[in-house]
């Protein structure tokens, strides 16, 4: 393997405590490389990989504008729920840690991708390979409300192998790409040649600093205001918006930029993202779109302007999230005739970025329940997990704010985002691994306030992410069996049982304190008995994966614990 290729995978294993053989870990290295082109959504390791058969495709994914989605329920839940559109994106990825081209992988990843679609497949499938087809057909089951009247089908041939003009290699990308399009079941069609460049290029750009040079028709900079580095309102036009601030070099849609908007996307047909969409669509009127729309606000670490142009980094849409999508979605109407306002903010002060949320988005009638990042109680739990961490030798952070640790070079394992951290409560404090590990966006959503309760004990979310934190590591260093990453909600939720009943006879004053004992060491007494919670609460991780999502395993589960009373 190439030396920078093997620095950066080494780089994500240590990172993510990556749990399996080399070569399962780089499927989930180059797998990652790919998720982060696609969605701004924290993955685990273990959601990356899969077991069993394998028909040579090494990881399929869903994404749901850019959001990933995981399981078949959670498809059926977001497409029932809502009549709005979607545009979709399906992922297929095959990955080699070769440093040589075969034509026959890449001409038997295309087979298996034809084969997994077709109404009567030939081959095995793996049991994640089956839900697909399921979430496939779903997909076309609500055909209407797939934007483009088709899913994007997007093939991934990974490999650490150098780019080659070796033109049988070549046309066997080109033959690939036409087999698929022969399906008719995409839109937009590709079969990519992801040479160890690609992948390297990819990295850089999952965790980098994103930076743009905003060209503006002119601009003007805010009086002087307390803790406000600098502050601009521009004129631009929305096609250069769209070209340097919501697109990536390559004209893919950038990701994380709306993580502080405190509203999703809520689709073109929308009463008030009609009304913008019917603008640009209009030549009469699409000339009049800057005056008539309340404009975009962002917020960024750095703001300089450099003659006509603005640049920005480390740069948020705070405001603007309705506006942004329509642009996006309706690029190919968006000329030079149309112009748009924004206000571009240099802050890094949490509250000052906070009070810009709420006052640009108060304007727009949101509803308190939906300020997320500002809820005043995952401050607090911002400010405890920092006080707590003060002490750890390997502190956790509470990332309140998407991006907020990035400059401080902190590896991501140590990182637990909004929804990461509802997932470890959810399994430990809840005791619902289901919730965890099928409907984690369930969690940030409709049972926000029940996952975020005021009056909740700060210590349990701290203790319930570090259980998490450190179950990874031990998973990693393979003091565990690796085929157990599956299954870490509901190590999880078994734990949580048996410190909750035993706390007392092992001379600790809560379920957290024993809960943080049981996984703080790497031997001695307090491992011993994890070691011995694992093996009896799930002897065998071999477990398929319709009896991993059944409601009996949990109940089997921590029945297993009873065993372990007296121990």
């Amino acid at each position: 393997m190439h030396l920078v290729t093997q620095s950066y995978f080494n780089a994500f294993c240590k990172s993510f405590g990556a749990p399996y053989k080399d070569t399962k870990n780089f499927e989930a290295f180059a797998n990652y490389c790919i998720f982060t082109k696609y969605t701004g959504d924290t993955v685990e390791v273990a959601d990356l990989v899969y077991d069993g058969a394998d028909p040579g495709i090494d990881g399929a994914f869903m994404y749901l504008d850019d959001r990933a989605v995981m399981s078949f329920e959670e498809l059926a839940e977001i497409l029932d729920g809502s009549r709005r559109e979607y545009a979709v994106s399906i992922v297929f990825t095959q990955v080699k840690s070769s440093t040589h081209w075969l034509k026959v992988e890449i001409d038997s990843f295309i087979a298996s991708i034809v084969d997994l679609l077709s109404d009567s497949p030939a081959q095995p499938h793996a049991e994640h390979l089956a839900e697909f087809r399921l979430m496939f057909k779903k997909i076309f089951e609500n055909i209407g409300r797939i934007k483009n009247g088709l899913p994007n089908l997007h093939a991934y041939f990974l490999s650490a192998a150098p780019d080659t003009e070796a033109s049988e290699i070549n046309a066997a990308f080109d033959i690939g790409e036409k087999a698929l399009k022969r399906l008719g079941y995409s839109h937009d069609t590709r079969y990519i040649k992801g040479h160890r460049d690609f992948i390297h290029n990819l990295w850089l750009a999952a965790d980098g600093p994103v930076e743009a040079r905003l060209p503006t028709i002119g601009y003007a900079p805010f009086p002087a205001a307390p803790s406000i580095n600098n502050a601009y309102v521009a004129t631009v036009l929305a096609r250069n918006f769209i070209d340097t601030v919501l697109k990536n070099k390559d004209g893919s849609p950038r990701k994380k930029l709306f993580e502080e908007n405190v509203r999703d996307f809520l689709g073109v047909d929308a009463d008030v993202n009609s009304e913008i969409a019917g603008t640009i669509g209009e030549e009469g009127r699409k000339s009049r779109f800057g005056l008539m729309n309340n404009g975009v606000t962002i917020v960024a670490s750095s703001v300089r302007p450099a003659g006509q142009e603005i640049f920005i980094r480390d740069f948020q849409i705070v405001n603007g999230c309705q506006t942004s999508n329509v642009l996006i979605s309706l690029d190919e109407k968006v000329d030079a005739s149309v112009s748009l306002m924004v206000k571009l903010i240099e802050a890094d002060q949490p509250s000052v970025i906070d009070d810009i949320v709420r006052a640009t988005n108060r304007q727009s009638k949101v509803e308190d329940a939906q300020f997320i990042s500002t809820l005043d109680v995952l401050r607090k739990l911002e400010h405890y997990f920092n006080a707590r961490g003060a002490t750890e030798a390997n502190r956790l952070y509470f990332e309140r704010r998407k991006g907020q640790y990035g400059p401080e070079n902190i590896a991501p394992v140590r990182i637990f985002d909004v929804r990461e951290t509802a997932r470890c409560y959810s399994a430990v404090a809840m005791m619902r691994p289901d919730l965890a590990s099928r409907y984690p966006n369930r969690l940030t959503g409709e049972l926000l306030n029940d996952v975020f309760k005021p009056g909740s004990s700060e210590e349990s979310y701290y203790t319930s992410c570090f259980a998490h934190y450190r179950l990874k590591l031990l998973l990693g260093n393979k003091k565990f069996d690796g085929r157990y990453s599956k299954l870490r909600w509901h190590l999880l939720c078994a734990a949580s049982k048996y410190c909750a009943e035993n706390f007392k006879k092992l001379a600790c004053k809560s379920r957290d304190e024993a809960l943080y004992n049981l996984f703080a060491a790497n031997e001695g007494v307090w491992f011993d008995r994890l070691d011995a919670l694992i093996e009896t609460a799930i002897p065998d991780p071999d477990i398929s994966r319709d009896l991993l999502k059944s409601p009996p395993l949990m109940a089997v589960v921590l029945s297993n614990v009873d065993k372990l009373k007296n121990k």
